[in-house]
């Protein structure tokens, strides 16, 4: 089973889908969370990798591929982030930067070198490797809110309305382009759009409170708020 296929039909009520796997800790549902982990976060990781530090240890895809390899299989791992009350994206930056402390002193011992500082093994404090990775991860969620509601909505029969949505946001097609090749009035194009949009908004907002592991709403509204700061997507 490919990564694409667990995550991109996540149902609107996934709210708890990471609590409730959390609570499971089978293989399955551990096989599951790495899937997640890995779809939504290796891209913003390498990118953080690659603007900061931790360039200098390894190749910022080989460091997150390990981190990965020794993170996705550990049931303990979104156990402790889950009653730690971080955001997920920053457990998941933290952990990166603790696997990587990890690499170093291993290569110390190894090399019979004298380890390096914990000062030293701290990520950059540098803006760029920061809005990198924030800017990397909010679009990961955009694209998957979009899977999200375009498989909803395919399954209820309304493939129509996010193929217009899509085409408008992302294509910049305009609703007499729409209406012509789906032999609608611009009115419908209208309510199409507007469907799709909720229907991912909805999604977005279902994945956040998983990020966040909180269902309060304030948060979930300045959480969506910066996404949309970092990626523009204007739903």
């Amino acid at each position: 089973m490919s990564t694409r296929d667990v995550l991109g039909d996540f149902p609107s009520t996934h709210a708890t889908w990471l609590a409730t796997r959390i609570d499971d800790g089978g293989h399955a549902a551990v096989h599951e969370m790495a899937l997640h982990l890995m779809e939504r976060y290796r891209a913003p990781l390498v990118a953080y990798a690659t603007q900061s530090r931790l360039a200098k240890i390894d190749e910022p895809d080989e460091l997150v591929h390990g981190f990965f390899a020794v993170k996705s299989a550990d049931p303990r791992f979104l156990a402790d982030w889950h009653a730690s009350g971080l955001p997920l994206r920053r457990w998941m930056l933290n952990g990166l930067v603790f696997h990587a402390r990890g690499v170093m002193r291993d290569r110390s011992r190894e090399t019979a070198r004298r380890a390096q500082t914990p000062a030293d093994m701290l990520p950059s404090s540098s803006v760029d490797a920061e809005r990198a990775f924030e800017r990397s991860w909010a679009f990961a969620l955009v694209e998957a809110a979009c899977r999200a509601a375009h498989a909803s909505l395919t399954r209820e029969g309304r493939g129509r309305a996010y193929d217009c949505f899509h085409r408008h946001f992302f294509d910049s097609v305009g609703y007499a382009r729409l209406a012509n090749d789906h032999r609608i009035d611009e009115t419908t194009v209208a309510s199409e759009i507007r469907l799709a949009t909720r229907r991912t908004r909805t999604e977005a907002e279902a994945m956040l409170r998983d990020e966040l592991g909180t269902a309060d709403e304030r948060a979930i509204a300045a959480e969506l708020g910066r996404v949309r700061d970092l990626t523009g997507w204007g739903v």
